[in-house]
């Protein structure tokens, strides 16, 4: 009998510790994706005027540009400033998903972790596409052959399609985990 009670009062204890441990690591992999989310909210501010600024740049007035070095040049700073706006998408991005990723590493719920790895996913895709967006601007800006300029352009105009199409799938994957998993995510 002794043995029994012994027994139970152990099960007992085990199963509050673990309680409590899921819990702490719970707070833990909820703590990683508050700071993710910190820092998409950031991502967020900056990642409009990046793409306006990208859109005029690349727009009617480049198009209707005589000379396109000429614009290219009397554009610089806008252009270096575009730049420089993606760099920093890349590194938010690039944060974020090592927040995410960090939080679908920690033991808890399946579907949370689910939806951590997709956010993850998603944040390393953006950082890329941003990446890549930089990377355009400054190779555009040193071709001088406008043939070669035009492929570049419609080059990049695809690649990015396809990127931001992929990181729009893996952010409705993680929203659909959430909005089917409503007791995980309060």
């Amino acid at each position: 009998m002794l043995k029994s009670k012994s027994i139970i009062w152990l099960v007992l204890l085990l199963v509050v510790g673990i309680g409590a441990a899921c819990d702490g690591q719970t707070d833990e992999a909820n703590k990683f994706v508050d700071e993710g989310n910190a820092i998409v909210k950031k991502y967020n501010d900056i990642s409009p005027k990046a793409v306006d600024s990208l859109n005029a740049l690349m727009g009617e007035k480049m198009t209707q540009a005589e000379d396109l070095e000429q614009y290219k040049t009397a554009n610089k700073a806008k252009f270096d400033e575009v730049v420089s706006l993606y760099e920093q998408l890349d590194k938010s991005g690039t944060e974020a998903a090592a927040k995410f990723e960090q939080a679908s590493k920690v033991n808890t719920d399946a579907k949370f972790k689910e939806y951590a790895a997709a956010k993850a996913q998603e944040f390393k895709k953006r950082a890329e596409t941003d990446r890549a967006s930089a990377t355009f601007v400054k190779s555009f800006l040193a071709e001088k052959d406008a043939e070669k300029a035009d492929r570049q352009v419609a080059d990049y105009n695809k690649k990015n399609a396809d990127m931001i199409k992929e990181a729009d799938g893996l952010m409705a994957k993680a929203d659909q985990i959430v909005k089917d998993n409503p007791g995980v995510f309060k």
